[in-house]
């Protein structure tokens, strides 16, 4: 029966004209979810490299590369910001968003003040990669999915005659 929503029960189901698609927000859920992992993996790994008995042993000053592994804790809060908006994302939460949107603001800021101070190598995938999140956050399908608009009953701008 055309028109009685039917046609989408046998098969895959057919999308609806007026519905937006959900398949960029979970796409950013993902990646959302794939940059924690990459942060705490970058983590561990400098971490591990650090020999922390030598270092207690010695009680000298600590080392670029103990002051190196010790800046990945200022990610902690943008790093538990990104989950959550991850967490947002998949659930389809008007918060995360917001959240998302926060938390890779919050990246970028740590990575610019550990280039300003340390100039570690690593800050630069992370920020290239959190300026990307930022841009697919505010393309248009994702951000009507979140931030529904009547666009019949909206006002409509003047328009110019020449």
């Amino acid at each position: 029966m055309a028109g009685s929503g039917l046609a989408g029960r046998r098969g895959d189901p057919l999308p609806e004209p007026d519905r937006q698609s959900y398949r960029p927000v979970r796409a950013i859920g993902l990646l959302l979810i794939l940059e924690v992992a990459v942060i705490a993996a970058l983590a561990a790994y400098e971490f591990s490299r650090v020999d922390w008995r030598r270092i207690i042993a010695a009680q000298a000053a600590p080392s670029r590369d103990v002051v190196e592994a010790l800046a990945m804790v200022l990610f902690v809060p943008a790093v538990a910001l990104t989950l959550l908006s991850a967490m947002g994302f998949l659930l389809l939460r008007r918060r995360g968003w917001l959240l998302a949107a926060i938390s890779q603001g919050l990246v970028v800021a740590t990575c610019l003040w550990l280039y300003a101070e340390y100039e570690p190598v690593y800050v630069y995938p992370i920020m290239a990669y959190a300026v990307l999140m930022i841009l697919y956050l505010n393309v248009h399908d994702v951000r009507a999915v979140f931030y529904p608009g009547d666009r019949k009953n909206r006002p409509q701008a003047p328009q110019r005659v020449s």
